[in-house]
């Protein structure tokens, strides 16, 4: 079973516009709204491949009912410990005239010492029974930001496998723990590794480092340029499939979840990021929050183009 672990979800809602005029007056072309967080779209696209796969994390008294629809609605199983306070709403503007979205999200409600225990404590029983966990996105206000640096402590001494797709303070301190796999994207593995960058080191350099202390691999998903895979012995990259994109949120987890799905059928790096690229793009080409389902991941399957790096 694969474990996903949402500490922050939110309600997505993206706003299209048929151009974004910053500083000026802009109308409105079409909106919707959608509950959301990076582990729950990792687990819609698992359950959609028909995988085995649990929803973990906080939710919130206030509308947390929202969530609990969006799963049942996939028919996902969850258990969420419930916390103080109201989900948090996103607003994504995508433009449409560049394909761009610009996002602004809120932080979240404070969440208490004493629900991170709990969560702590209702995590580690359940890696009993779990292959992967996987552990994406924010923290909210309150939490300490070496939660996902004990949890992957805590997976490993169960030897359970755990992939990291956060930022910041949480991605450095949860690489001292030597994870699975981490999958963060350009801006995330710039900030993350600044003075390596400022002292002349290139990505591949950086990545094959994080490697060689412990990690088996490094995705960085680079927007339009697509993705890269690299292990101990390769580096590979993938452009991106040749779609229009109508909604580019939950991309990222998408290749997280192509990702997990292929460690599960235990196959080679190459068909890794073959399974996260397709996975990408069968959400990208959907409205909205909508994720890929399996039909899409084995169409675009045979499109993905895998180039070695050397």
């Amino acid at each position: 079973m694969i474990l996903t672990l949402t500490l922050n979800p939110c309600i997505d809602k993206t706003i299209y516009l048929d151009q974004l005029e910053v500083g000026s007056y802009n109308r409105v072309k079409s909106t919707r709204q959608d509950s959301a967080g990076k582990g729950l779209n990792v687990g819609i696209v698992l359950n959609n491949l028909k995988e085995s796969v649990r929803c973990m994390g906080f939710n919130f008294k206030s509308n947390g009912y929202l969530l609990e629809q969006l799963l049942d609605a996939h028919k996902v199983p969850y258990s969420f410990l419930m916390a103080e306070g109201s989900i948090r709403t996103n607003i994504k503007l995508f433009d449409q005239s560049c394909q761009v979205m610009t996002e602004v999200n809120e932080a979240g409600p404070f969440v208490s010492q004493e629900t991170v225990d709990q969560l702590l404590a209702d995590v580690d029983a359940a890696l009993c029974t779990a292959d992967i966990l996987v552990m994406s996105g924010s923290i909210p206000p309150g939490v300490p930001s070496n939660i996902y640096q004990r949890l992957i402590r805590m997976a490993n001494e169960k030897q359970v496998k755990t992939v990291l797709d956060a930022a910041g303070e949480p991605l450095i301190l949860g690489l001292q723990e030597k994870p699975f796999l981490i999958k963060p994207n350009t801006l995330e593995f710039e900030q993350a590794f600044r003075d390596d960058i400022d002292r002349g080191m290139d990505t591949l350099e950086i990545a094959r480092r994080v490697i060689e202390n412990g990690t088996s691999y490094v995705c960085l998903s680079m927007g339009e340029k697509g993705a890269m895979l690299i292990d101990r012995e390769h580096a590979y990259q993938a452009p991106p499939l040749p779609l229009e994109p109508r909604g580019l949120t939950g991309a990222g987890d998408s290749i997280v979840a192509g990702l997990c799905y292929a460690i599960r059928q235990n196959l080679g790096s190459e068909d890794m990021l073959r399974y996260a690229m397709a996975a990408a793009g069968g959400s990208i080409r959907q409205e909205g929050t909508l994720l890929a389902c399996e039909s899409d991941v084995q169409e675009l399957l045979p499109l993905v183009e895998i180039q070695t790096l050397s």
